[in-house]
């Protein structure tokens, strides 16, 4: 299993970067997505002490154009509709895990 990390790098309106982790890409409805979270080196120290999963989590559409991947915000309507599916697909794979 590959245990690199990947990131990107985001920049707010005033020019601070904020880095993400990718977490992972996938496809709904025949459009590219990746869930990423920030990157946080102290909240990582403190979660391998603590063992807690408390980061939020974002999810951009991912967008191939002549400089690379651009990962560009995804409207309020078809992020509940994402965020509905993934519930649902992980609430099904933890059922077939628990058999």
């Amino acid at each position: 299993m590959d245990n690199e990390k990947n990131f990107v790098l985001f920049a707010d309106e005033d020019g601070s970067e904020y880095p993400m982790e990718i977490i992972d890409f996938f496809e709904y409805d025949g459009e590219e997505f990746a869930m990423l979270m920030e990157a946080d080196d102290e909240h990582d120290d403190e979660c391998s002490e603590c063992d807690c999963d408390e980061r939020d989590i974002y999810i951009m559409q991912v967008i191939e154009d002549e400089e690379g991947e651009v990962f560009v915000p995804v409207d309020d309507d078809k992020l509940d509709e994402i965020v509905d599916a993934l519930e649902q697909f992980f609430s099904e794979y933890n059922d077939i895990e628990e058999e």
